[in-house]
Order: C-alpha cells, then structure tokens, then sequence
C-alpha cells in the first residue's frame, strides 16, 4: 500500500502561499523587530570593543582570575594564560575576544533572563507545567532549527546568533534555579 501524495500543483500552492505570508510578516515587522534587538547589538558591539581596547596583558589577567575564582586552582589560572598567551601569538586575538564578547553576552542575557523565570516557576504550579514543555523543545531541537526564522527575519549577523545561543543556553539556568528557590 502507498502513501497518498498530494498533487504538485497544490504543493506549490501551499509553498507560495507560506511564502507570500512569511514576507507579509516580514515587510509590516521587521523594522520592529530590528529595532526591538538593536540595544542588545549595540551592547555586544561595545563589550566586544571594551575586551579589544583593553591591553592584552589585562584581558589575560582578567581571565585567569576569574578562572581561578571558579575553580581555586592556580594551574587553571596559568594555563588560562597559557593559552590566551598563544592565541594571541598565532594571530588569533581579535577573532577570540569577539568571540569571547558574544559568550560574555549570551551568558549574561542568559542569566538575566533564566533566573526570574526559574523563581516564578519555583513558586507557580501552573507555570511550571505551562513552561516545562517549552523548555524541553528548546533543550531538545537543534539550534538549526529555530535559528532559520531568526537569519530569515533580521538576516545574517550577530543578533541571530545570540537569539540561538541564549534559546538553548537559557534552559538550563532556569532548570537549575527551580530547585533552589522551592526549598526556599
């Protein structure tokens, strides 16, 4: 027995018609939509200036110091350098602290974000299982998959990029502050 398929003509159809849609939204929302996440791009961009107008040599001090602070151990710390050291030898700096501003950013938004929703779940039985669910689809699919209406809205760039990785980031934070709060 074979599936049934739909007849080409009405496929297209359906494609045009999820087309045309998608560029109506588009058109009427995404100067608005742009405009909602331009603060965050400005915040990036400046973090992002911040980390390469500081002198290397602090930057690399910075970092071991805050990994020594998280792990209590010197040989964390100088390795941190180590490395730091040698990204700067090959070339690599300007590529790593813009990649080090958008982790900086994403964790922060993160936290920012995921925390208060953690406590409001902590303390809200419904939201709970209104927002566990949700959590688990953004958990669960690829990053791919909700990145693709982001690029095709507000096109390729940054912001796209720290929408995808705070949606997956974001789950966790808010896993994890739950449980404090409820034995609270």
């Amino acid at each position: 027995m074979t599936f049934p398929k739909l007849p080409i003509a009405r496929l297209r159809a359906m494609s045009k018609g999820i087309d045309s849609g998608y560029l109506a939204f588009s058109r009427a929302y995404g100067a608005s939509i742009e405009a909602f996440f331009e603060p965050l791009l400005y915040f990036l961009i400046w973090f992002e200036r911040l980390l390469l107008g500081s002198p290397w040599w602090l930057v690399i001090a910075a970092v071991a110091g805050v990994g020594y602070l998280a792990s209590h151990r010197i040989k964390i710390s100088i390795g941190i350098a180590i490395a730091l050291g040698l990204i700067g030898l090959f070339g690599m700096w300007e590529n790593t602290m813009q990649t080090m501003a958008m982790i900086l950013v994403c964790t922060l938004l993160s936290i920012v974000i995921g925390i208060p929703i953690g406590i409001f779940m902590s303390r809200s039985e419904r939201a709970q299982k209104l927002i566990t669910p949700v959590l688990d689809v953004m958990q669960t699919m690829p990053s791919f998959v909700y990145l693709i209406p982001v690029v095709m809205l507000l096109g390729i760039g940054r912001v796209p990029g720290v929408i995808a990785v705070v949606v997956y980031a974001i789950p966790p934070v808010i896993r994890l502050d739950q449980p404090w709060y409820s034995t609270r």
